[in-house]
């Protein structure tokens, strides 16, 4: 099962509102059907907004019963967690807390169940960009082909990280996602995870072409967006 998470929060002008916090997970082999869940964070006076989701055991049961209804009582035997807009000072908080929340879900679950999880952070707003040496590398727009990955020199010496360049540009100068391997119980190589990553930009319903990052991430970054819509709308005096 592959989930994508992400949180979204509201600016000053807008009012003290709670942040959302929007999780999605695959529920078929094809990562083409998926369910999703939203949760309001509650909204701290005078402190900054913070990235962790707040009730994640609750959301991750959730996705887990839906995942065994659709599949008729089989329970995922690995999680690919793709989470979205944590900052790298963030990364010690976020992963203890969150790979709690996952395992914890999984017991509540089934007394037993431990399904290896595997951790991978997406980060765009850096400002690394990749070129060619060989103008003749470059596609039509002078970007680098899609799929091209950097996990040498420019990456973490002591983390498990890389930069994917998923997608062809239009127009400008394109900018690799990040992605930093925080937890792997599954053992995957990089190449696999590499690999996997690149495929799930080509899975995204929208789009006929592939996108920036993987689709869960985006999935969970269109309904922050849309619950944020709704929400806007109701006037709520929070």
């Amino acid at each position: 099962m592959i989930i994508g998470a992400d949180v979204t929060h509201w600016t000053r002008n807008e009012g003290n509102k709670p942040s959302i916090a929007g999780v999605v997970a695959s529920l078929d082999r094809q990562c083409s059907v998926y369910a999703s869940k939203i949760s309001l964070q509650p909204y701290r006076p005078n402190r900054a907004s913070t990235e962790i989701i707040q009730n994640f055991k609750s959301i991750v049961k959730y996705l887990l019963t839906e995942f065994h209804k659709r599949n008729k009582g089989i329970k995922p035997a690995k999680i690919l967690y793709y989470r979205d807009g944590v900052s790298q000072g963030q990364f010690i908080q976020t992963l203890t807390e969150e790979i709690a929340g996952i395992q914890a879900a999984c017991k509540e679950l089934e007394d037993g169940y431990q399904p290896c999880i595997t951790y991978i952070n997406a980060q765009k707003r850096h400002h690394t960009r990749i070129f060619t040496v060989d103008r003749a590398d470059a596609d039509r727009s002078g970007n680098v082909p899609p799929g091209t990955v950097i996990d040498t020199e420019i990456t973490n010496p002591i983390l498990f990280d890389f930069y994917l360049s998923s997608h062809a540009g239009i127009q400008g100068t394109n900018r690799p996602c990040h992605y930093s391997v925080l937890w792997d119980d599954s053992n995957f190589t990089p190449d696999f995870i590499q690999l996997l990553t690149y495929y799930l930009c080509h899975t995204y319903a929208r789009c006929t072409r592939s996108v920036s990052y993987p689709a869960p991430t985006y999935y969970a970054h269109l309904l922050c967006a849309r619950a944020r819509t709704m929400l806007g709308c109701m006037n709520l005096n929070w």
